[in-house]
């Protein structure tokens, strides 16, 4: 039977915090009906994280080894490329974001027939939790998102993007980095696919705790990504 839903997990470094995701997963499964599917993507850890991922036998898991290190971006495209689900979701290993949320994205987009849910770190107003460069460049990308796209959201580079599925097998994606985030938002409005945005709850940690994301060179690469895709012939943003 097709699954509901394919969860995407991508990993690099993540031993003491993946532990919590996988367990914060799992309790939320056992509150619903829906039959899932979960790829764990290892993109070459060497903090632990490939050991304890060897690990779980879970007849819903299938754990994936990258043999060299293809970015996020890339690792999310293996994902993608494998996921068989009428939904999937991207979702964090890092356990800034709770699994309750996915399955909020899930139900708005089963009752709203959504292209994209995402669960938005600033639906709910609150800024006071985030690293002000990270909070400032978001905002600016996603305003360009809107502008550009004609979208209505606060937070485009959330870590929790639900698709539907099809829609979001049919796009062709280049990106292999963080700006994937971007690139993903952009090509589903630009072929007319619904976005929509869910409050979510988001625990951010520190560069010291393991945050990766780096606000310059990411972001500079995420604004090449919006202004690219708004201007490609349709004919390239599909297979």
């Amino acid at each position: 039977m097709k699954p509901d839903l394919t969860i995407i997990i991508c990993s690099y470094n993540e031993i003491g915090r993946i532990e919590q995701t996988y367990v914060d997963l799992l309790q939320t499964l056992e509150l619903r009906q829906e039959k899932p599917e979960i790829f764990f993507i290892d993109n070459g850890s060497t903090d632990g994280t490939r050991e304890w991922l060897s690990k779980i036998e879970h007849p819903d898991v299938q754990v994936i080894f990258n043999e060299h290190n293809l970015g996020k971006g890339g690792s999310l495209k293996k994902g993608i490329g494998l996921s068989t689900g009428n939904y999937v979701v991207v979702h964090d290993s890092d356990f800034e974001y709770r699994a309750a949320d996915v399955w909020k994205c899930y139900d708005q987009a089963e009752s709203q027939k959504a292209s994209l849910v995402l669960g938005g770190r600033f639906a709910n107003g609150r800024t006071d939790s985030y690293h002000l460069v990270n909070y400032l460049g978001v905002r600016f990308l996603t305003l360009l998102i809107n502008i550009l796209y004609g979208c209505w959201i606060k937070d485009s580079a959330s870590a929790i993007k639900l698709f539907k599925g099809d829609i979001l097998r049919s796009i062709n994606l280049e990106s292999d980095g963080f700006e994937l985030d971007f690139e993903l938002v952009a090509r589903v409005a630009r072929i007319g696919g619904k976005v929509l945005e869910v409050p979510a709850a988001f625990y951010p940690r520190t560069s010291e705790e393991g945050k990766k994301v780096r606000a310059f060179s990411d972001g500079f690469a995420s604004l090449k990504v919006i202004l690219k895709n708004r201007f490609l012939p349709q004919s390239m943003l599909l297979k």
